[in-house]
Formats: structure tokens, C-alpha cells, sequence
């Protein structure tokens, strides 16, 4: 296991240096490094061997999500919160209503029912964050363009989880799953997550108040994350841990974004070096340098179970199935990357026709477009299909395929489009700066 610690960790570095000196996308030389390192030294690698790998997976999954939900503010839900909602389940909804549509117009080899198909898309429709974050640090964009994608992926996850173990599992199974039972599922997951990320966030908030070290503030952070996930994952009460994780954070974040309001920054300062007593009625959360210090511990273990999660997709990779279903999987990709492309550029028009929604050009339309890119989470669904499905080894080789294209082509395509319009994105920024 130090064998694969240090090989993960050498990946990671390795790719960190790549992006910089090279401008290679992370997750291009994430994954490249880590198909070399399979191909060569397959020895050196071997997570998936492991009787608990299933659950090693679903320990990191909080991980990945941990990050963005910390980065993301309030203010920016409440400014574009009717954007990310159509970003994030609007669109996803549409796009598999769209993918299962065409299976049924279109002739196919295969027979596949409408659980299986949800499954499918669910699985393909996730997206990457940590990808997409990594690319954007490259550049400098537009804050709302930035809080589009970044928010989209957050709570698109939550939506794709939710139909795909929800829905599309349970149709698999042979239950029977009417539109009323789609309501009553989604509002009990949705209100259910939603109350559970509550109660946890605000239980933090009050041990932060207790707690006044950096140290000690990351383990409440962290514990805050895994303990709602792992709360509404609980088979008693079965609703969506990624929702309830993202709902505790932001919650954190509420209460620490108000109680920095009554602190300067010399505030800051002189709470951190614990020189001043403060009276009952200046208690306060935490601090800015703080925050900025967990921010960026957290940050570093998201990269690394990012880059576990592609050593995972390396093992899993197998060239000569993934061959055999090649034309599956270009069909697939091209499938995904049309709806996807289609899903944004009605976003872009309703923009343009609405005052509540910042109007999003063609330029930013192809960002959105290739921020589409697959990671973990769709590595994690693949891990859920039941070894008893007929289709099983298809569906795990043809994601497996998507994940890979989308990895090297979206990110490629956004590096190409910020690049090709990096005047105009500046543009766009001196206009954002500009008073409303």
C-alpha cells in the first residue's frame, strides 16, 4: 500500500509540473502518467484487488465534493441559483429524457430498458469539478462564468446520483416506478438531504465556535462533510448524501460568513495569535487565515483522491474490450457531447431572453459546453451496477471509454477556447468590475 501511496502522490506532483510548465491540463497528465505506470509497472498499482475496494471508493467520494462546496458562496446561489438549477437538473433531466428518446427512434442492436438507459446517462452526465477547477486556475475568467460551471458540477453530481440510485437502479431491478413515485422520490431525497445537511451544518458551527486552531477547525470541517453524507446514506434513511453534504457546508459557510462581518482583518490577525479575550457577545466562528489554511488542506486531498479515482480508472481499463465497443463508445460520446452542446446553447437563449439570468455568449456557451468533462463520480456509479446485470461489463467498458474521450477532448476543447477568446474573457471582467 506505501507503493501505491507513493505512485499516487509521484503522479500528482509530476502533473502538477506538467500543467505549469506545459500548460498540460491536470487531468490530461493525471491520466497519462497513470496509463503509463499501469501499462508498464501494472504491479506497482493494484487498488482494485482490494475486498474493500467498494467502500474505499465511497470514503473519497466526500472528498472530491468537499472543496467546491466550500468555495462556493451563498451570495453567488442567490445571484445565479435560477442558472444552476437549469444547469443542474434541468439540463441533466432533459438530456437523459433526450438520450432514452433517441434509443427508442433510433434502431439498436441492443435491448434496453429505461431503468438501464437512465443508469447509463447518469452515469455520463456527471461531471468533474476538480477537472474543471484545475483547468480554470490557468486562466483568468469571468467570477459569474466561473460560478456557472463550478456550481453546475457541484449540484449536478447530487442530480445524477440521485436518478441513477433512485431511478435507474431500482427500474433495473424489476420495480415499478410510476411518475407519482418519481415525485414523492425526489421531494422525500430533496427535502430529506436538505434537513439532515441543515442539522449537521449547524452542530458545526456551534463546536467551531468552541474550537479556535486550524487543526482542529479542519476536523470539524471534515467530519461536518462525511457525517451528513454518511447520515443520509444510512438504509433507514436512504436519501442523498451528496446533497446533504453540499447543504452542511454551505450552511457552515452562512454562519462563518456572517460572524467574519463583526471582525476586520486586525481582528483576524489578533484572534489568531489568541492576544485578545473576547466577551460572550464577540464570540466568534473562525477567521479568514484560517479558513484559507483548511481551504487549501482540503484542496490537496481532493486533488489526491481525484488522481486515486483515475489510478482506479486505469485498472479498470481494459484495451481490448475497450475495442471491442468502440463504435459504442464514440456513439455514446458524440450522443453526450451533441445533448450537451444543445442543453447549453438553450441556456444561452433563455439568458438572452431573461432578466433574472446573466446573459451568457457564445464564448461563454462553449465553456459551459466542454466543462462537461467525466470523472469520479461516474467511476463510482460504474461500481454500483450489480454483478447479476446482463450488461454489466459493456456498460463499465463503454463509461469507462466516455470518461477517457471527455478527459483528453473537453479538456483540450476548454483549454482551446479560453485561449482562442482570453482578450474578450478580459473584457468581461472589466465589465463585472463595473458598478450595476
Amino acid at each position: 500500500m506505501s507503493i501505491v501511496l507513493i505512485s499516487i502522490l509521484t503522479i500528482l506532483l509530476l502533473s502538477r509540473i506538467l500543467q505549469r510548465q506545459l500548460s498540460i491540463p491536470l487531468p490530461i497528465g493525471i491520466m497519462s502518467l497513470t496509463l503509463l505506470t499501469y501499462s508498464f509497472m501494472p504491479e506497482v498499482i493494484n487498488l482494485s484487488a482490494n475486498e474493500n475496494f467498494d467502500e474505499i471508493l465511497l470514503l473519497i467520494l466526500p472528498l472530491i465534493l468537499l472543496p467546491d462546496a466550500m468555495n462556493f458562496k451563498l451570495r453567488d446561489l442567490k445571484k445565479h441559483g435560477l442558472a444552476i438549477f437549469y444547469l443542474s437538473f434541468v439540463a441533466v433531466v432533459l438530456s437523459i429524457f433526450a438520450g432514452i428518446l433517441l434509443e427508442y427512434t433510433v434502431p439498436s442492436q441492443y435491448t434496453f430498458t429505461i431503468g438501464m438507459l437512465i443508469s447509463l446517462f447518469a452515469m455520463v452526465l456527471a461531471t468533474d469539478a476538480v477537472s474543471v477547477s484545475s483547468i480554470f486556475s490557468q486562466f483568468e475568467l469571468p467570477h459569474s462564468l466561473k460560478v456557472l460551471t463550478e456550481g453546475e458540477s457541484l449540484f449536478n453530481d447530487a442530480t445524477a446520483m440521485i436518478a441513477f440510485l433512485f431511478i435507474g437502479l431500482p427500474l433495473m431491478s424489476g420495480a415499478e416506478i410510476t411518475l407519482g413515485d418519481v415525485s414523492y422520490i425526489l421531494t422525500k431525497v430533496v427535502i430529506g438531504s436538505l434537513l439532515i445537511g441543515l442539522v449537521v451544518g449547524y452542530v458545526a458551527k456551534v463546536v467551531l465556535g468552541w474550537l479556535h486552531t486550524v487543526v482542529d477547525e479542519f476536523i470539524v470541517i471534515l467530519l461536518t462533510g462525511y457525517s451528513a453524507f454518511v447520515i443520509a446514506e444510512l438504509h433507514a434513511i436512504h436519501v442523498s448524501g451528496i446533497l446533504a453534504l453540499i447543504t452542511a457546508i454551505m450552511t457552515i459557510q452562512y454562519f462563518i460568513s456572517k460572524d467574519l462581518k463583526k471582525f476586520s482583518d486586525d481582528d483576524d490577525i489578533i484572534n489568531d495569535s489568541s492576544t485578545r479575550k473576547l466577551s460572550s457577545h464577540e464570540r466568534f466562528i473562525t477567521t479568514k487565515a484560517r479558513i484559507e489554511a483548511n481551504k487549501q488542506s482540503i484542496a490537496f486531498f481532493a486533488l489526491f483522491a481525484n488522481a486515486l479515482l483515475f489510478v482506479t480508472l486505469a485498472e479498470l481499463i481494459e484495451i481490448d474490450k475497450l475495442l471491442a465497443y468502440s463504435s459504442e463508445i464514440i456513439i455514446l460520446f458524440l450522443v453526450t457531447t451533441i445533448i450537451r452542446a444543445i442543453m447549453m446553447f438553450k441556456f444561452s437563449l433563455i439568458s438572452r431572453a431573461s432578466e433574472k439570468i446573466i446573459n451568457v455568449n457564445y464564448r461563454w456557451w462553449a465553456v459551459l459546453t466542454f466543462s462537461g468533462i467525466k470523472g469520479g463520480l461516474s467511476i463510482i456509479m460504474v461500481h454500483h451496477l450489480p454483478d447479476t446485470f446482463v450488461y454489466k461489463e459493456m456498460f463499465t467498458q463503454v463509461v469507462m471509454g466516455v470518461i477517457l474521450l471527455s478527459i483528453f477532448v473537453y479538456a483540450v476543447g476548454l483549454m482551446g477556447v479560453i485561449g482562442y477568446y482570453k482578450k474578450a474573457f478580459k473584457k468581461d471582467i472589466e465589465l463585472e468590475k463595473l458598478p450595476h
